[in-house]
């Protein structure tokens, strides 16, 4: 039975064998294990950043706020100084860019021009830029006026042209003498001028004031006397009034009440009396001043004053040595040297002195006053 069933199962599988329908079991095959060597490795986890538990400090940020406000200021400095150095280059006729395209300086003189005036009492001179020159000559035997143009051009038609565009007005009244000059704006983004003018005034004796121009022409003249004063006080002193952009004033033998002002330049007085109200004044130039000062009384008891004056520069006076008044003198930024026995203060660093220019001058309430004024600069006394 067993031996039956055994062949029977065996004939069961022949059986499968000879199926046709029989479909053949195909074996799994289990994945073959890679040796250790070729296994991937774990991957690694990135390290994580470390927390250090001390509070980092603060970078200061002074430093650089410092730095650039330094760097503000000298940018700010730099611009002004050539803002500054291109207006005034433009303003005496130079190029923005020296070198590139300048054009050509023409000049015109003209010959001396007389003017129909007797005598002068008043003179007002103004002028842009250029010098004023006026001057008592006692060869002349009337007053006279001549004029040097200056112009910038590409060629002498447009120099003519250019010549043209300068006027000076002289317009005698009386005994009042008014000489205007003015040159055309060049229209540049500074609004400078390329063109000025000069101007020289030349005077006779007899025209100007009898009194001033015969103290003008001693060269020490002394008005301590009670003649003198009482002859002074009787006639009225000529009085000058001369303003100058940029250029130069000189006056040369002309006495009387003095008021010079220039913005850009330097002014000379030389063989002069100064009478009271006089005030020579420059922005940026100096003063010099050689002739003396009218000690005369005035008629109603004030005190007579003078006063020389520069923003940026020297003052230069030159007095006789027995003048007898009282100086007063300061500069801000600078030195004060006198020939005179004036013992100068320095307070601050800024030198003075208030007090009589001589130590054995008279005093007295209506004692006259020179100021000698400077902001960046040296006062100079000397004694002629």
């Amino acid at each position: 039975m067993s031996r039956d069933k055994a062949r029977m199962n065996d004939n069961w599988d022949d059986e499968q064998r000879q199926d046709p329908y029989h479909v053949p079991t195909i074996p799994v095959e289990r994945p073959r294990r890679r040796p250790p060597s070729s296994q991937p490795r774990p991957r690694q986890r990135s390290p994580q950043p470390r927390h250090d538990p001390r509070p980092r400090k603060r970078r200061s940020v002074w430093p650089w706020l410092l730095m650039g406000c330094a760097g503000g200021i000298v940018i700010l400095v730099v611009a002004a100084a050539i803002t500054v150095f291109l207006t005034l280059r433009s303003a005496t006729g130079g190029g923005i860019i020296p070198g590139a395209g300048n054009p050509t300086t023409y000049t015109q003189q003209s010959q001396p021009q007389p003017i129909q005036i007797s005598t002068i009492t008043q003179m007002q001179v103004h002028n842009q830029i250029g010098n004023i020159t006026i001057t008592v000559d006692p060869s002349a035997t009337t007053p006279t006026i001549a004029t040097l143009k200056k112009v910038k051009a590409a060629s002498s038609d447009e120099a003519n042209k250019e010549f043209g565009n300068i006027l000076v007005q002289v317009q005698p009244v009386g005994s009042t003498l008014s000489v205007t000059a003015t040159v055309p704006d060049t229209g540049s983004i500074f609004g400078s001028h390329n063109d000025s003018v000069d101007l020289t005034i030349t005077l006779p004796p007899q025209s100007v004031n009898p009194t001033t121009t015969s103290i003008g022409a001693s060269p020490t003249p002394t008005l301590s006397t009670a003649s003198t004063a009482s002859t002074a006080s009787a006639t009225t002193p000529l009085t000058l009034n001369a303003d100058l952009s940029i250029g130069d004033i000189r006056v040369d033998g002309l006495s009387g009440v003095l008021q010079l002002k220039d913005d850009i330049g330097n002014i000379t007085v030389d063989h002069a009396t100064l009478s009271d109200g006089s005030h020579l004044q420059t922005g940026t130039g100096n003063v010099t001043f050689n002739g003396n000062v009218d000690a005369t009384p005035e008629a109603n008891n004030s005190t007579p004053r003078y006063k020389l004056q520069s923003e940026t520069g020297n003052i230069d006076v030159t007095l006789p040595g027995d003048t007898n008044i009282i100086l007063d003198a300061n500069t801000n930024a600078g030195t004060i040297t006198s020939d005179f026995p004036i013992s100068v203060q320095t307070p601050g660093n800024s030198p003075s002195y208030y007090g009589p220019l001589n130590s054995n001058s008279t005093s007295g309430s209506t004692q006259p006053v020179l100021t000698l004024n400077v902001g960046t600069g040296n006062v100079n006394l000397h004694r002629a």
